[in-house]
């Protein structure tokens, strides 16, 4: 992505702000929202707000193997309507996406709307708002909003895939507009997320996972242990192409009511793991063939992940007898390094 400058002209602030929309989605730079006009000034300000220089390579993006400088992110984070503060938190999340072992060029260019998944933790939470509790995969929180918004702009700009020519998503998904939380660590009874990844509890983290669906799972409230793990089980679909773990966001009733039952998260896991399963012949050959082939089911029966450790559980959400099941793996974890 060059960084050029346009200028355009206009009699009021609204009309040069709708110009400059309106010359972004010409230019295919935009993902069908409005966006904020970059400019130098802006760019400029973003990029100080990184800690880097302008032309610090952060990571070349496929498929046409862009250049995603400081530089080139900061304006695609100015666009998305990001803050400038929240730079260091948008480069962790596109080097976690660009790990080698991440399938990010798949991800580009398939027909499988599949998409990163970003889940945030340590201090950076609440110091740039980033909510983890009540509506937070949902609207109304601009960090969210913006900064899976901003990875998403320089997936298009910087790596080239653009809707129906480089991206061939056939149906495409409103979770590649923005799919980030971060994890509800104060209503945690377990270890934060992160904290199990290997960092430590003071260190601001972002994941990235490959992801492939949400599932809001409803109920289980008052019912025991056994019975909120059978119903979290029974709603998790196995899901063709998501593959390689499950990311169960586990809502703060449960949380709290697993734990108060001695459960720890490797309990959970295990018992997840014994218990979505199906029989073989719930499922189409094809799918069986590659469920088996990838080490998730036998001559006999489907489950969810390889083995318990691929079943990721998180906290989130606010109060409510409510878990999010989303097809995930691969998870990638960077550290937020402070400006």
């Amino acid at each position: 992505m060059t960084q050029t400058e346009v200028r355009l002209e206009g009699d009021s602030i609204a009309e040069l702000l709708t110009r400059g929309y309106e010359y972004a989605y010409e230019q295919g730079w935009t993902d069908g929202l409005p966006i904020i006009p970059a400019t130098a000034e802006a760019v400029k300000k973003f990029v100080a707000a990184s800690g880097r220089k302008a032309n610090d390579l952060i990571a070349s993006l496929p498929p046409r193997k862009g250049q995603a400088t400081v530089e080139a992110i900061a304006v695609n984070a100015v666009m998305a309507g990001c803050k400038a503060e929240y730079m260091p938190v948008v480069i962790a999340a596109i080097e976690g996406i660009s790990d080698p072992t991440y399938p990010l060029e798949l991800m580009q260019v398939t027909t499988n709307p599949m998409t990163p998944f970003f889940l945030v933790n340590g201090p950076v939470r609440d110091q740039l708002e980033i909510n983890y509790g009540t509506g937070c995969l949902g609207p109304g929180w601009r960090a969210n909003s913006t900064i899976g918004r901003a990875v998403r702009l320089a997936l298009i700009n910087v790596g080239g895939a653009l809707p129906g020519v480089y991206s061939k998503t056939s149906f495409g998904s409103p979770l590649r507009y923005s799919y980030i939380c971060a994890e509800n660590e104060a209503e945690n009874p377990w270890t934060p997320f992160h904290v199990d990844r290997g960092f430590n509890k003071d260190d601001s983290v972002v994941t990235a996972f490959k992801a492939s669906n949400f599932c809001n799972i409803s109920g289980g409230e008052g019912v025991g242990p056994e019975e909120i793990l059978r119903q979290i089980a029974t709603n998790m679909p196995p899901m063709y192409g998501g593959g390689d773990g499950v990311l169960l966001l586990l809502g703060v009733n449960h949380a709290q009511s697993l734990h108060e039952a001695g459960l720890t998260k490797r309990d959970i896991q295990q018992q997840l793991w014994e218990l979505a399963r199906l029989p073989i012949s719930h499922f189409a050959e094809a799918f069986s063939s590659t469920e088996r082939k990838a080490g998730r089911g036998d001559d006999t029966t489907v489950w969810r992940a390889a083995k318990p450790e691929e079943i990721y559980v998180a906290v989130a959400g606010g109060p409510g007898p409510q878990n999010v099941y989303i097809g995930a793996g691969t998870p990638k974890s960077r550290l937020v390094k402070p400006a």
